[in-house]
């Protein structure tokens, strides 16, 4: 049978992230999400019947989630309550002593550190599984070969890094091609909160529906791996374009279709953090995509940012603030698009260095570039972008949109 839970957390969010976690484990799993400032507290003689487990969260409808523990245990055959809390030592005390089955701190809170307090609890006869598609063991996730994917023929390794590995692989149902990217949760990804928050987005973006952000077919987590199936992109990156060259109204039109993605991001929250040429790709009919939202942006930036005095390339697309570790909304996003753009017209990146932070530096001090005399009437385009000032440049990617180089009148040179 499948395992029944309450989750019973004061946080929408929270409650969702329990969910997921237990989901995740059990696919079948009936989840009862409770909160307790919309509906109250529950009744002295709830009995919790049908539940295999309970996850109690602290604190709850504004008071002290010990006093539920208490009240759920004078219950005879109460089902055993796991209490989700601060993880200070007098409480966790407290906990055990109310009855409480087992205790997890928010701080300590993983998905392998939850599954293993409460598979005891509920049994194990239900199979593990990611989103139901498949699984990769995380034994099975190494630098010595390729991962072991159900449902997935692994065909090539695209590439790999601290963080993440890519895969080319065929998917056996549809005999499709598609590209599987399995990340790594570790210390410096910025642990299990921002992990969880960067599988939450993705689960957003798999429902958008937009010709210019990737597709995303499934996505899983096992122990502390997240793996994702996506739609695969056979030509290539903007980086080869831009070397090759791009006729102005080209990159104008492909600028467009970014803006147009971003906009889409924008409009359900999620800012994409890292956008450059190599994260904008096409597909066979030659439409472009955007792949590879904020992917582990502090982890990243700590990699580029290196004494070696290699730059790995964020840097050169990255807003004033990012690089000064500043607050950073889709204005962000607007800079760095200003940079590809300017990049496109002319072949060249606009600030350039021999470091990572002789860059970064230019981003925040160097002088906005100007394009060439024949490219003028991109020039206010690219003043409002690369603002050093965010409130100076265009306040969203839908701003952008409405931005015409033809706005003045003028006849746009070499269109």
């Amino acid at each position: 049978m499948n395992p029944r839970f309450l989750i019973i957390n004061d946080q929408a969010d929270y409650r969702a992230l329990l969910s997921h976690h237990l989901t995740t484990r059990w696919p079948g799993a009936i989840i009862r999400p409770y909160d307790p400032g919309e509906s109250g507290r529950l009744p002295a003689d709830f009995a919790g019947a049908g539940n295999d487990a309970i996850l109690l969260g602290d604190p709850v409808g504004g008071g002290d989630a010990l006093d539920w523990l208490r009240q759920f245990r004078r219950i005879p055959r109460f089902p055993p309550v796991i209490v989700v809390g601060s993880g200070d030592e007098r409480q966790i005390v407290e906990a055990m002593k109310a009855g409480a089955a087992e205790y997890i701190s928010k701080a300590r809170l993983s998905h392998r550190a939850l599954i293993e307090i409460v598979e005891p609890l509920v049994g194990r006869d239900q199979p593990s599984s990611s989103s139901g598609r498949f699984f990769v063991a995380g034994e099975g996730v190494s630098d010595q070969g390729l991962p072991a994917l159900k449902g997935y023929e692994i065909l090539r390794r695209i590439a790999m890094n601290e963080i993440s590995a890519v895969y080319l692989a065929r998917e056996h149902a549809t005999g499709s091609t598609i590209v599987l990217k399995i990340l790594r949760q570790v210390p410096d990804f910025g642990g299990e909160t921002a992990f969880d928050r960067f599988l939450q987005e993705y689960e957003l973006i798999a429902k958008l529906d937009h010709p210019n952000i990737v597709r995303i077919f499934d996505l899983g987590v096992a122990d502390d791996h997240a793996f994702i199936a996506m739609e695969y992109c056979s030509r290539g990156s903007l980086k080869l374009r831009i070397k090759n060259g791009l006729k102005p109204a080209h990159a104008y039109a492909l600028m467009r279709q970014i803006a147009s993605a971003l906009a889409e991001l924008h409009e359900v929250g999620i800012m994409h953090r890292d956008l450059k040429p190599t994260n904008v790709m096409f597909r066979e009919d030659e439409s472009l995509v955007l792949i590879d939202f904020g992917l582990a942006k502090q982890a990243h930036l700590r990699a580029e940012i290196t004494g070696t005095g290699e730059i790995f390339g964020t840097p050169y697309y990255m807003s004033p603030e990012q690089g000064h570790a500043s607050v950073v909304d889709q204005r962000g996003d607007v800079y760095s698009l200003g940079i590809i753009f300017f990049e496109m017209l002319t072949g060249r990146k606009p600030f350039e260095g021999d470091t990572a932070m002789s860059v970064i530096i230019q981003h925040r001090h160097a002088p906005i570039p100007q394009l060439p005399v024949e490219l003028a009437a991109y020039q206010p385009a690219i003043d409002r972008m690369l603002a050093k000032n965010p409130d100076e440049r265009f306040g969203s990617a839908k701003e952008v949109l409405a931005w015409s180089p033809a706005g003045d009148g003028h006849e746009i040179a070499a269109l």
